[in-house]
């Protein structure tokens, strides 16, 4: 806007002294000498005015160039922007799909856990039931390790009394071969003995 108006000023002066020359030069009167110091001086302040509107142009460049930057970067983010925003609209799009899926597993998952839940429930009954046959079968044990020492010990006995009792067979036959006669009546001790030797 300044430069157009500067421009229409400057053509404006142009104009107006292109018709003040045809002018004078209709009137024989005015001196050459101050027609020429004022055609000076408007072409010096033509050319200050046609200096400020390059200065104004390239700071207008410059401007434009700075905006030209920041609509390039202004560009580029709006691009990156679009681009995330076509990622999340197709992320939500998905996010349907995604919840079904996961509620699809959640639900499988949770009938495999009651599952497991029921079979540990087995296992901890059978567990119980093997532990209460263990400890009965520990104390059957127990029993029948004190049976088997008792057994030992009556084996024990037994053979002891068969060892005096054969003793007291070789006696009787010892004392019987040195010519002494036992008289064994029936029914007695001696015949008890005689006919059962390890008692």
């Amino acid at each position: 806007v300044v430069v157009t108006r500067v421009a229409c000023e400057v053509f404006h002066q142009i104009l107006m002294g292109s018709q003040a020359g045809s002018f004078r030069k209709a009137s024989p009167q005015t001196p050459n000498i101050n027609e020429n110091e004022k055609r000076i001086k408007r072409l010096e302040k033509l050319k200050r005015d046609l200096q400020n509107i390059k200065n104004e142009r390239d700071e207008l460049q410059g401007i434009l160039a700075k905006y030209k930057d920041l609509n390039d970067r202004i560009n580029f983010e709006t691009f990156m922007l679009e681009v995330q925003h076509n990622q999340l609209m197709t992320d939500l799009k998905r996010m349907p799909q995604d919840i079904s899926e996961a509620l699809y597993k959640y639900q499988h998952l949770t009938k495999e856990n009651q599952l497991y839940c029921c079979r540990n429930c087995h296992l901890l009954i059978e567990s119980k039931l093997i532990q209460h046959k263990v400890r009965m079968l520990w104390k059957e044990n127990r029993q029948l390790l004190r049976e088997q020492i008792a057994l030992e010990e009556c084996n024990i006995k037994t053979k002891i009394l068969c060892k005096e009792g054969s003793q007291k067979i070789k006696d009787k036959y010892s004392r019987q071969s040195a010519g002494k006669q036992i008289i064994v009546l029936p029914g007695s001790k001696e015949e008890a003995a005689m006919s059962n030797p390890c008692a």
